[in-house]
């Protein structure tokens, strides 16, 4: 396969001069975060720049809402007006700032304390603050939390050792759920648009893959029982490394250490590498409906679906095929999407906007036919046969 480098279908590229550890695609804007501190918005039209701020890095996470964006960065989190840049508070956490989230009016903030002489992490902190900045409630926890999502008006997070398993924070009730084997959970990814199907999906270092969502487990007495997860789907003998929920279809990727990524539809890929980020992607064919992007080193593979646009039927499309391959010069480690675009970020600070439109019309124009791989234009034929 003679491959594309991501350079040249990239409607812009930007620099944040420092590895990039933190990038979010929302409403048109993209906000993305340094090992240095330095945190810079973009219109993704044009790549404009919005604004620029330094803080104390590393930048942990973003999370956008009502106009704000916060940021965990160093020990700290932060609000920022998503206008001007303008810091709105912030407040100061223990240890290592790690996830943020917004969520119905509250935001959450996780952070970690690591002992070198133990070489583990000893504890860890969930802060709740309120949209003005002020503290609602915090727990200390004895592990360190490598998830965090809403669920059903619930925020569930996803713990390494000693306990693992899962806590359900319900209003200032924090419970302790053992799933799977026991096995700890280090990563998980949710379905952000749609809070009414709140479905999460929590990767174990075990290979394990853990669906969480409600359903009626028994019933005692003539009620029903609701349980809160279920186990697994999906195993693989190396540790989940990445997991994509897409926002729409109920399929969902999972990418392991040892460089296979599967689906829930029962496909794989075989990456040859391992996967540090996933994100639903654009594509010139557009029947083909979802595409995803999964950065694997210095390459970004392009699979297909399961899951095709409109009345195809998808009979005999078993999903996971190479669409297409993109090369870099260095590891791409941070993506996200909205729409028809994706933004990717690489380990040098490189900020790469990739949009579909742009995508289809270069290869329409032939501007790059010549890396243009022949598995697309079968995929083309096929899915044209298919709708007929």
């Amino acid at each position: 396969m003679v491959s594309i480098s991501v350079d040249t279908i990239s409607s812009f590229i930007r620099d944040l001069g420092s590895p990039c550890t933190a990038i979010s695609l929302n409403d048109g804007t993209i906000v993305a975060g340094s090992k240095d501190g330095l945190l810079i918005s973009w219109l993704a039209s044009n790549g404009e720049e919005v604004w620029r701020v330094s803080i104390e890095g590393p930048v942990s996470d973003i999370a956008t809402s009502h106009g704000h964006v916060f940021v965990t960065a160093s020990s700290s989190l932060y609000a920022f007006s998503d206008s001007d840049g303008s810091i709105i508070w912030k407040r100061e956490l223990e240890g290592a700032s790690d996830y943020v989230l917004a969520v119905e009016g509250s935001i959450w903030a996780t952070s970690s304390v690591y002992e070198i002489e133990v070489g583990d992490y000893t504890e860890s902190s969930i802060w709740r603050f309120n949209r003005s900045g002020e503290l609602d409630k915090r727990w200390v926890i004895p592990e360190r939390s490598w998830f965090i999502g809403p669920y059903f008006g619930k925020v569930i997070l996803g713990l390494g050792r000693p306990r693992c398993g899962i806590l359900s924070i319900d209003g200032d009730i924090l419970e302790h759920f053992e799933i799977g084997d026991g096995d700890p959970i280090v990563c998980g990814d949710y379905r952000k648009q749609d809070f009414e199907r709140a479905v999460a999906i929590l990767g174990h270092s075990s290979g394990a893959v853990s669906l969480v969502e409600e359903h009626i487990e028994k019933v005692k007495d003539e009620n029903p029982i609701p349980s809160s997860w279920q186990i697994p789907m999906i195993e693989e003998s190396s540790a989940v490394c990445c997991i994509l929920v897409p926002d729409i279809g109920s399929e969902f990727i999972t990418a392991y250490e040892n460089g296979f990524v599967r689906s829930n539809r029962g496909w794989s890929y075989d990456a040859r590498s391992a996967v540090s980020a996933m994100a639903v992607g654009p594509f010139s064919v557009e029947e083909a409906g979802n595409t995803y992007w999964a950065c694997a080193g210095k390459r970004v593979l392009v699979l297909s679906s399961s899951e095709l646009a409109g009345d195809v039927d998808i009979s005999g499309h078993p999903g996971g095929q190479l669409i297409l391959e993109l090369v870099h010069e260095c590891c791409l480690v941070k993506s996200d999407s909205e729409g028809d675009t994706i933004v990717l970020g690489d380990e040098r600070g490189g900020i790469y906007l990739i949009n579909g439109q742009l995508l289809s019309r270069r290869i329409d124009e032939g501007s790059v036919e010549e890396n243009y791989d022949s598995r697309t234009s079968l995929m083309r034929a096929r899915l044209r046969r298919l709708r007929e």
